[in-house]
């Protein structure tokens, strides 16, 4: 093989190059999308439910998809072109679900299914798909059919929980950047070329996202359901990868307990959309009615800015991953209740000082109320 080729091919050359590329094409591809979106008034105007002010253009997803699909179609070659071409298909369908409900809007049910489809191609001929839960509550090798249905499941709840935390600047892309560091950081390791440049394309391209979204005034875009769909499927796959490289017997398994590391990694979209969900039923609401209640929004309630609130969440984020990563040894089922319950407590705090507040202004105005009359 002539030397020029044995650079271009070489995982340092493709991984560095898929970063550049994802990051380029989102950097200069935004402003334009931008544009288009004002002229044809495709911007998301403030509301009761929202927590921005003026109008601001949804389709930051289609850079996201441009940047991440150039990026791992160019450079995912070889054995690894595989995997991407499963990916891009169930993301292709996912792409334009999302472009749908910014434009039209969907309904939940009418999301899910096109979820389901999407998990589908890379489940079914793709062969991505949960084997092995790991001992989590006694169970280990799944059933073929069982395995199917378990990972639509997962596949459908990370895709959703994204959806549901993207209520803040940064924040979606934030989390989606911090798994992709702690999953591609694993897969580096494990030498798994193909996996790295799928998580570093999504790293480069949300960089460009986030210096928008984030950074700048003139040009600020939100990635819109589009952005945020894609940003759960994505993660799926590599978590459903993470998780099936770490079954008891496999030559990579180096991590115990993956199953509750992959949740420790998701943890603040995951127990976020657990907790909303729980009560939401225990109030005999539709689990998917919106409200300002998720975790980001209880910090704007105490003050925090923005940047401040995303800050804070994606820190937690970190310290659940740490605290996983080290008490691994507990096993799949103990290290999972054991997140359980430090995310509750995480959650409970700011819940309460929030409730302490709200009283103190209560009891503030009836006193004011009382002195004049």
């Amino acid at each position: 093989m002539p030397e020029y080729l044995q650079i271009i091919y070489h995982p340092v050359f493709r991984t560095v190059s898929a970063f550049l590329v994802a990051f380029l094409v989102g950097y200069y591809s935004i402003p334009v999308i931008i544009n288009v979106a004002r002229s044809k008034n495709l911007v998301d105007e403030p509301n009761h439910r929202t927590s921005h002010k003026g109008k601001v253009p949804t389709l930051g997803g289609i850079a996201i998809f441009m940047g991440f699909s150039i990026a791992i179609l160019t450079f995912n070659t070889g054995l690894d072109s595989v995997l991407s071409a499963y990916l891009i298909a169930g993301a292709v369908i996912i792409f334009f679900l999302g472009l749908k409900d910014d434009l039209l809007e969907l309904s939940p049910l009418a999301k899910i299914y096109g979820q389901i489809i999407a998990a589908l191609i890379v489940i079914v001929p793709g062969g991505i798909r949960l084997t092995d839960l790991h001992g989590f509550l006694g169970f280990n090798q799944i059933p073929y059919l069982w395995s199917i249905a378990i990972t639509v499941f997962v596949f459908v709840v990370i895709v959703n929980s994204f959806n549901l935390v993207d209520g803040i600047d940064g924040l979606a892309g934030g989390l989606a950047v911090v798994a992709s560091v702690f999953l591609g950081e694993w897969f580096f390791k494990a030498g798994q070329t193909g996996l790295v440049i799928i998580a570093i394309s999504l790293i480069g391209v949300l960089f460009a996202f986030l210096r928008y979204n984030l950074l700048d005034s003139k040009y600020k875009i939100f990635m819109g359901d589009t952005g945020s769909l894609l940003l759960g499927f994505i993660l799926s796959v590599m978590v459903i990868k993470f998780n099936e490289f770490n079954v008891e017997g496999h030559p990579l398994r180096s991590l115990e307990s993956a199953p509750s590391l992959s949740f420790a990694i998701l943890m603040i979209p995951l127990f976020d959309t657990l907790r909303l969900f729980v009560v939401r039923l225990y109030r005999k609401c539709t689990p998917f009615a919106p409200d300002r209640a998720h975790m980001h929004h209880i910090l704007l309630k105490l003050g925090f800015s923005h940047l401040n609130a995303t800050y804070t969440l994606l820190i937690a984020n970190i310290a659940f991953v740490m605290v996983a990563w080290q008490f691994q040894y507990l096993g799949t089922t103990r290290l999972f209740g054991m997140l359980l319950l430090l995310g509750t407590i995480f959650t409970i705090i700011p819940f309460t000082i929030n409730a302490i507040k709200k009283k103190q202004r209560h009891d503030l105005g009836k006193t004011m109320l009382h002195h004049g009359k």
